[in-house]
């Protein structure tokens, strides 16, 4: 009994650790450079659920938190913003990733350009339900379409508070493009319509490259001959990771519970170096490299 406690709360501690370690990995790497043009969110009141263009001028750390330093491409009265990559809703506990790559290409069915890697394909008109960003005031709004009118325009309510400033305003159709939803693990995905139907306004489109293709081939032909599991797919759990030479693990030499508390326990520790070194002190040297910004005359 007390062996199986020890396990479950090592098992507790390693899956904290693991959630930390990811977590902490994703802020790390995210796709983004200085001079990229990306869209940015806010949380200040009067602006929730907006999207705004914004041209990246400089990446830093500040008391361990990730910032970018960015111009407003629409606005080119306003000074250089700086905003913190991951923030917090007032009151709430997820951190939210307020930057992400530049809207993907759009076109009708019968336009798709196959030159592109990635185009988001419109079906046909606006239904009531589709979730739709708005082109307003120089910046995309987010919100629902509630009414589709004669006029080529819409009756659309935006995101509620806090993820957005509600309310309802008539939008002409033409001013209006899919919302869509980007996340380090998935890209970009279309979120499905709030009508009461599984349905997508739109598709994304991505163009396979030669490996993926080839890869997607061998794919099917081995699914359509019914192979075999291949012989290391057979074995045990244990046997192969005895098959790895570049692990060392207790429980290969044993399968007891007192085997995998060993391990797991070593894993914690291996994982608390690992969020160190992620992790550095504040005294330390910055380990960013900055990129010099050199204004331009004119302002973008």
């Amino acid at each position: 009994m007390k062996l199986r406690l020890q396990f479950c709360f090592a098992l507790n501690r390693i899956h904290a650790a693991v959630h930390s370690f990811d977590k902490k990995m994703s802020e790390m790497n995210l796709p983004f450079e200085v001079g990229q043009t990306v869209e940015l969110k806010s949380f200040e009141l009067g602006f929730r659920g907006a999207w705004f263009r914004c041209k990246i001028l400089k990446i830093f750390q500040k008391r361990k938190a990730l910032f970018f330093d960015v111009e407003y491409i629409d606005y080119p009265g306003e000074g250089i913003h700086s905003t913190k990559v991951f923030q917090q809703l007032e009151g709430g506990n997820e951190k939210c990733l307020m930057i992400r790559p530049v809207y993907p290409p759009q076109c009708r069915e019968n336009e798709v350009d196959g030159g592109l890697e990635e185009a988001l394909v419109v079906h046909g008109s606006w239904k009531v339900g589709d979730l739709v960003d708005w082109w307003e005031a120089y910046c995309y709004w987010s919100g629902t379409v509630l009414e589709v009118k004669e006029n080529e325009s819409v009756q659309i309510e935006l995101l509620a508070p806090p993820y957005g400033e509600g309310s309802s305003y008539e939008a002409q159709s033409k001013d209006l493009r899919p919302s869509l939803e980007w996340s380090l693990e998935d890209g970009w995905t279309v979120p499905f319509s709030k009508d009461g139907e599984k349905r997508q306004c739109a598709k994304l489109m991505k163009q396979l490259n030669e490996d993926q293709v080839s890869e997607a081939e061998s794919m099917e032909e081995e699914k359509q001959r019914g192979a075999e599991p291949k012989e290391e797919e057979k074995q045990r759990p244990t046997e192969k990771l005895k098959s790895d030479e570049a692990l060392q693990l207790n429980i290969m030499d044993s399968e007891s519970i007192e085997a995998a508390v060993l391990d797991l326990e070593e894993m914690i520790v291996r994982f608390e170096w690992l969020k160190d070194i992620l992790t550095p002190d504040s005294s330390e040297k910055n380990s960013w490299i900055y990129e010099d910004y050199h204004p331009s005359s004119s302002r973008m």
